[in-house]
C-alpha cells in the first residue's frame, strides 16, 4: 500500500488544528519556568475514598498536615518512602508547590502544562480547580492566566488517583471487602464469613508490570503571547513533496512567514501561506539507523503585527515515507527490518518518573547493541525520547496505555479513542514514528472486540494515513482472533520455551516457526514479532542450564533466532524485538515467577549486560547494515 501525498492533503485539510499541543520551547518570544523540583507531599489514607475532595484540601497549605514530606518531581513517588505502605498505597495522593510569578510576565498568557500524571488528577491554582485529566503517558494543560497573581507567590495544587478498574486504560481489578455491619456497642450485627479483614482492598492490574504512579514527568508553567501559534502538520515524503498547516488562534491582521531551513541552517523554502504544499529537489532523507543518515529539516513559522514578531516557533521534521506490502515494511521505498527492543521507562527509586541520564544510557546501549527500533512498550514515552530518536535515526512503534484490555465496553473505547488522538497528535511530526499501536495482548478472541478495534483502526487512520496501524497479539491465536485482519501489520508475542514448554528449548526453533507462519497464512500481513525470550535472575549460572539461569535465557534466545533466519527467508516476519531490554519492576501479581521483578532483560535493572546481551549485540551488528538483506542468509 502507497499512499499519495494528494490524499494525505485531503485529510489534514479535514483536521482541526485548533486543540492540539504543542512541545514546549524557549525562543524569541515564547518562555517557561519549570515547576520541577521538590513539591509537598501528603498521603491519603489506603483506598480511604475522597477524604481531600470532600474537605476541600486544595484551600488548605497542606505543609502544615502532620503527616506532610517533600516529593521530587518528575518521580513515581511508590518507591520514595520507606515502607510498604507508600509503595503499595491505592488511592489519592496530594502535591503542592509555590512559586512566585514576575510581575513583568503579566502581559503573557500562562498556561500550566503536566507532561505525565499517573492515572487521574485534579489541579488547583491558588485553591481553584482549573482542570482534571484521565490517564498517565501523555501530556495535557490549562490556560490559567485568571488565576495567577502577578508579582506575587502562587500555590499549584495536584490531587493524583492511581487506582484501576475495567473502567480505565490500562484495566484493573478492583476488589474491597465491604465493611461488616455494626450496632451501637461496636458488635457485628450480621456477621459474614470472610478470610479477609474488614476493609480489604486488592487492586491488580492486568499487566506485568508496576503501576508507578504520581507527577512523573515535567511541570512547565509556560509563557505565551495573546496571539499565537497552536499547533503544525507537516507531512514531507521521500520525493521531496511536502504539505504543512499551522493555526494560530488569531489571525486577524497577522501576517505568517514561514520558513523551510535544511540541516546546516539554510533556508530551502519559504511561503506566507497557512497552508502549502511543495516540493524539495534533492531532499536529504530521514532513514533509520543502518539504511542511511536521520537528516532533519525545521520548518519555522512567524506571527508579524506591525512589522513586530509576536510569536515563532520551531518544528523538526524528515522527508520520510512509510509503505508496505502483504509481507514487508518499507521505509523510503526500501526494506526495513526491525532489529528492536521492548522496552519500559523504568528505573530505580523513580520507578517511571523521566530522568536525561537514565533516558541517554538506554539510547546509548541500544546503539551500541546494533539496534535500529523499538516500541514503546506499553504506553507513550517521554517527549524528549522522540526528539532522541528523530536525531539517532531510531524507528519507533509508538503504542497507546492500552495493555491487558479484557473488557470492550463503549465508555472505555471513548476513553481509547481520546488517548490515541492525543497520541497521535503528540507524536505525528515525528520521523522516528513508523507505526501507531492500538494495544498489547488484549482478549480479542472476544467477539465485541472487533467493533472496539474497528473504531480504533477508522479514527488511526482518520486522522495519519502515512502510517499502519497494528495490534500486539498476544493470548489469542491466528484461529480465534476476531481483529487481525483489521490491521495494517500483525505484531505477535510469543515465550516457546519459557510461558510454552519450559525446558523443552529443542523445540523451540520448530514451534516459532509453526506458530508464526500460521499467523502469516491467515491474514496475509507483515509480521514482526515483538516478544520472546526467557526470565535470568543476574549472576545464576547453571550448566547444563535451568530456568531462571543466565544460560537458559541465553539458549532459548538462540534457539528462537533459527526459527527467526527462517522465517526471515520465507519473507514471513519483518522484524524482530526482544522482550526485554532491561530487568523492570512488577508488582506481586504472580508471586511464585516474579523474584524482585521480571527479568526478562538482556541488561540489569542497572544496565549492566547479562550473557544474552552480547548473544544479541553480535547477531544485531551482523545485520545492522540494511542494505545487505537480501544475502543475511
Amino acid at each position: 500500500m502507497i499512499p499519495r501525498l494528494w490524499d494525505l492533503l485531503i485529510l489534514l485539510l479535514t483536521t482541526s488544528l485548533a486543540n492540539c499541543l504543542l512541545h514546549v520551547q524557549k525562543n524569541e518570544i515564547r518562555t517557561f519556568d519549570s515547576l520541577d523540583g521538590l513539591w509537598t507531599f501528603v498521603r491519603e489514607p489506603h483506598n480511604g475514598g475522597d477524604i481531600g475532595i470532600g474537605n476541600q484540601w486544595n484551600t488548605l497549605d497542606l505543609d502544615k498536615f502532620p503527616n506532610a514530606t517533600v516529593m521530587p518531581v518528575p518521580s513515581a513517588y511508590n518507591d520514595i518512602g520507606t515502607g510498604s505502605e507508600l509503595r503499595d498505597h491505592i488511592g489519592w495522593v496530594w502535591y503542592e508547590k509555590k512559586e512566585f510569578v514576575p510581575l513583568r510576565d503579566r502581559n503573557m498568557r500562562h498556561v500550566l502544562r503536566f507532561a505525565s500524571v499517573n492515572y487521574f488528577a485534579v489541579v488547583y491554582v491558588n485553591s481553584e480547580k482549573v482542570t482534571s485529566h484521565t490517564g498517565g503517558h501523555l501530556p495535557f494543560e490549562v490556560d490559567v492566566s485568571s488565576q495567577i497573581k502577578f508579582g506575587a507567590e502562587n500555590k499549584f495544587t495536584v490531587a493524583v488517583n492511581n487506582t484501576l478498574s475495567w473502567s480505565t486504560i490500562p484495566q484493573g481489578d478492583f476488589n474491597y471487602q465491604k465493611l461488616a455491619q455494626r450496632n451501637i456497642s461496636g458488635r457485628i450485627v450480621s456477621p459474614m464469613l470472610s478470610r479477609l479483614p474488614d476493609g480489604a482492598v486488592k487492586n491488580v492490574g492486568n499487566f506485568d508490570f508496576f503501576n508507578y504512579a504520581g507527577i512523573l514527568r515535567t511541570v512547565q508553567l509556560v509563557k505565551i503571547p495573546s496571539i499565537h501559534i497552536q499547533n503544525i502538520n507537516i507531512v514531507a515524503d521521500h520525493t521531496g513533496s511536502f504539505f504543512f498547516e499551522t493555526a494560530a488562534n488569531n489571525l486577524d491582521g497577522i501576517q505568517v512567514e514561514v520558513k523551510m531551513f535544511d540541516g546546516d541552517s539554510n533556508q530551502v523554502f519559504t511561503t506566507n501561506q497557512t497552508k502549502t504544499e511543495g516540493k524539495l529537489e534533492n531532499a536529504k532523507l530521514w532513514w533509520p539507523r543502518g539504511m542511511g543518515d536521520p537528516n532533519l529539516y525545521t520548518l519555522e513559522v512567524s506571527l508579524i503585527s506591525d512589522g513586530e514578531l509576536v510569536d515563532i516557533y520551531r518544528e523538526t521534521f524528515g522527508f520520510r515515507t512509510v509503505t508496505w506490502s502483504d509481507s514487508q515494511i518499507f521505509i523510503n521505498s526500501k526494506p526495513f527490518y526491525c532489529l528492536g527492543f521492548g522496552m519500559h521507562e523504568d528505573f530505580e527509586l523513580i520507578g517511571r518518573g523521566f530522568n536525561q541520564a537514565v533516558m541517554t544510557k538506554d539510547l546509548n546501549l541500544l546503539e551500541w547493541m546494533g539496534g535500529n527500533c523499538y516500541r514503546t512498550t506499553h504506553y507513550p514515552y517521554s517527549e524528549e525520547r522522540m526528539f532522541e530518536n528523530d536525531r539517532r535515526g531510531i524507528a519507533v512503534i509508538v503504542e497507546t496505555p492500552a495493555v491487558g484490555l479484557k473488557g470492550f465496553s463503549k465508555a472505555n473505547n471513548n476513553l481509547h479513542i481520546k488517548m490515541l488522538t492525543d497520541m497521535i497528535d503528540r507524536d505525528k511530526n515525528h520521523p522516528s514514528v513508523f507505526a501507531w499501536s492500538l494495544a498489547n495482548e488484549p482478549v480479542t478472541s472476544k467477539k465485541e472486540s472487533r467493533a472496539y478495534f474497528k473504531t480504533l483502526v477508522d479514527t488511526a487512520h482518520g486522522i495519519d494515513r502515512t502510517r499502519p496501524v497494528t495490534t500486539v497479539y498476544g493470548p489469542t491465536n491466528f484461529d480465534n482472533d476476531e481483529t487481525a485482519d483489521l490491521m495494517d501489520f500483525i505484531c505477535v508475542n510469543r515465550y516457546y520455551g519459557w510461558y510454552i514448554d519450559m525446558g523443552y528449548i529443542p523445540w523451540i526453533n520448530q514451534s516459532v516457526y509453526w506458530d508464526i507462519s500460521l499467523w502469516r497464512e491467515t491474514f496475509h500481513k507483515p509480521i514482526i514479532v515483538t516478544e520472546y525470550g526467557a526470565d535470568s535472575i543476574p549472576g545464576l549460572n547453571q550448566e547444563p542450564s535451568v530456568d531462571f539461569s543466565e544460560q537458559y535465557q541465553n539458549e532459548v534466545i538462540q534457539e528462537t533466532h533459527h526459527a527467526f533466519d527462517a522465517l526471515h527467508k520465507d519473507h514471513t516476519i519483518t522484524g524482530e524485538m526482544i522482550w526485554n531490554f532491561a530487568d523492570f519492576m512488577t508488582g506481586m501479581r504472580f508471586p511464585t515467577t516474579r523474584a524482585v521483578g521480571n527479568h526478562k532483560g538482556v541488561f540489569t535493572r542497572s544496565r549492566q549486560a547479562k550473557i544474552a546481551a552480547y548473544t544479541l549485540r553480535n547477531r544485531y551488528l551482523k545485520r545492522f547494515d540494511q542494505t545487505q538483506l537480501e544475502i543475511w542468509d
